[in-house]
């Protein structure tokens, strides 16, 4: 079962590693901690974050996982590391870097030598990264222990994951901590005060390319003046055309059996559908809000963007520049960038 976790996770097939995440329970019930982890970690690299969530959730209800020192370790907190990278759990990635850091310069192999399980730091630096900091310096000790060793597959994987940019949007977080956000920008960071532009960028920022209408912006609830609408028949018709297009995608998604894509796809159309109903009277229908609490909204929120993005200039310099392209005001504001540039965004602290 060692050399096929091993295999499964090379080959990198949506449905093969959902099966193996499955056979993982039902092979390993002496160790139920590494067998959800794998399930996890499997499921997450197939596209499957719902079941990924539950796996870690048991894994978390077993309370065991930080104890465990045995020969399955190095597996099981590697495959725990893609589910919590993949589901955003900055909690437990920061946990989990914590125990992986110091092994940077090790290798995980499980039993022995039944399998290699890759460089220690090369899922810390997957960590680092997701935790906003800078995981470089760590993949490149992975990538020179590849190459040392000869490890093709491993080599590939972390070059195809550089090149890909698939550690691009770690690199993109705006975390409150209580007076003060956390920013990281493409190895740029600081900490800043907190203000109303500051909330107003982690709303934007969280919904690439969607409108965001300046009273959810503003926080107003006064509704009373003249009606207006939250959107006009334009931009509903150009929702509902995306509808369509995602169904049609959905659907050519289950006949190439990409359960990822799917996901992915499925998650856009019910952000779509949530935003029609929040515009939307019964009848589809555009739904009216009030124009004069909506221009004074308008005028404050597009200030107050104005301003933060000012201040950033200093010590985000090229965040600053990203912002001041991208972050459109009106009564409706939008950051103008690709669906997945991704940001972690993080407001309870």
């Amino acid at each position: 079962m060692s050399q096929r976790l091993e295999l499964v996770r090379a080959r990198a097939q949506p449905e093969e590693l959902a099966r193996f995440a499955a056979d993982a329970v039902a092979h390993w019930t002496g160790a139920p901690v590494h067998a959800h982890a794998v399930a996890a970690g499997f499921l997450a690299r197939a596209g499957d974050l719902d079941g990924a969530q539950r796996h870690v959730a048991t894994v978390a209800d077993l309370g065991t996982w930080r104890a465990d020192r045995s020969y399955l370790w190095s597996v099981f907190v590697r495959e725990l590391a893609v589910a919590a990278i993949a589901l955003h759990q900055g909690s437990l990635c920061a946990e989990l870097l914590a125990d992986l850091e110091p092994l940077g310069a090790s290798c995980g192999v499980n039993g022995a030598l039944v399998a290699f399980a890759g460089s220690h730091a090369h899922t810390a630096g997957l960590l680092a990264a997701a935790a906003g900091r800078d995981g470089q310096a760590l993949l490149s000790r992975a990538r020179a222990v590849y190459q040392r060793l000869g490890a093709a597959g491993w080599l590939a994987e972390i070059d195809q994951g550089l090149s890909s940019g698939r550690g691009e949007a770690a690199t993109r977080l705006l975390r409150r901590q209580g007076r003060t956000w956390q920013i990281t920008y493409h190895g740029q960071q600081a900490t800043v005060p907190h203000s109303k532009g500051l909330a107003d960028l982690a709303v934007l920022l969280a919904k690439p390319g969607q409108d965001v209408h300046v009273l959810e912006l503003y926080g107003s609830a006064d509704r009373s003046g003249p009606a207006g609408t939250l959107v006009d028949r334009t931009a509903l018709a150009a929702y509902r055309q995306r509808l369509r297009e995602l169904d049609d995608q959905i659907t050519e998604a289950a006949a190439h059996h990409d359960p990822g894509r799917r996901v992915r796809l499925g998650q856009e159309k019910e952000t779509l559908l949530t935003e029609l109903r929040r515009v939307t009277r019964p009848g589809r229908q555009p739904r009216e809000f009030a124009t004069y609490p909506a221009e004074r909204a308008r005028k404050a929120v597009a200030a107050r963007l104005r301003d933060t993005i000012r201040r950033l200039e200093h010590d985000l310099p090229d965040l600053a520049a990203h912002l001041d392209k991208t972050i459109s005001t009106g009564t409706y504001c939008r950051y103008r960038a690709q669906p997945d540039d991704t940001w972690h965004i993080h407001t309870s602290g």
